[in-house]
């Protein structure tokens, strides 16, 4: 690596990620795992996109289960294994229950009991479904979350819909041992 490429393989592993721990960063060979390995070859793209993800995790208003519930809608619409590997156990720590996270994964619908949740799964859903959505759901999800919870919202499903393309053409799966979801079930 180059200086530039070690500055930002520093700030991947070591920044918030690396203190969450919520899922290893890095194989046994020292290599980030998921999308974060391919940052290093554009660092400073890599570097923009990789704190678009951070602040989006730690340090947006959305709160945990609905952050989650949005990254998962976004791996099963993509069928990102690499993601649902990652968030299923940081949406389990959030609260997850097992029917939402099997619903989620399946694509069958999903009821929250919280009117914030389940307006956030609606708006997630609409979006990648359908590439829209109503001015019902959209007053929905301002009216639970604000238009900056909304706005971050859309740029969640943007953000992990990019990470989720980029390993797709990369052929970026699961970290070495872990057992796939998505390419492990038919279509």
């Amino acid at each position: 690596m180059n200086d530039v490429q070690a500055a930002l393989y520093d700030a991947i592993a070591g920044g918030d990620r690396g203190r969450d721990s919520a899922f290893r960063l890095t194989e046994a060979d020292g290599s980030l795992v998921g999308p974060f390995n391919s940052l290093l070859y554009c660092p400073s793209v890599g570097d923009a996109v990789q704190r678009l993800g951070a602040a989006i995790r730690f340090h947006s208003e959305l709160p945990p289960r609905v952050r989650e519930i949005a990254i998962l809608a976004v791996a099963r619409h993509w069928r990102s294994d690499f993601e649902w590997w990652a968030h299923e156990p940081i949406a389990r720590r959030a609260g997850l229950s097992e029917t939402h996270l099997t619903d989620i994964r399946q694509g069958r619908p999903v009821r929250f009991d919280d009117r914030a949740e389940q307006a956030a799964h609606d708006l997630c859903r609409s979006l990648l479904d359908t590439g829209a959505v109503s001015d019902e759901l959209y007053e929905a999800a301002v009216s639970e979350h604000g238009e900056s919870g909304v706005c971050t919202l859309l740029i969640l499903i943007g953000y992990y819909g990019l990470l989720a393309q980029m390993m797709s053409a990369l052929r970026v799966g699961v970290p070495d041992g872990q057992s796939p979801v998505f390419t492990a079930e038919p279509g």
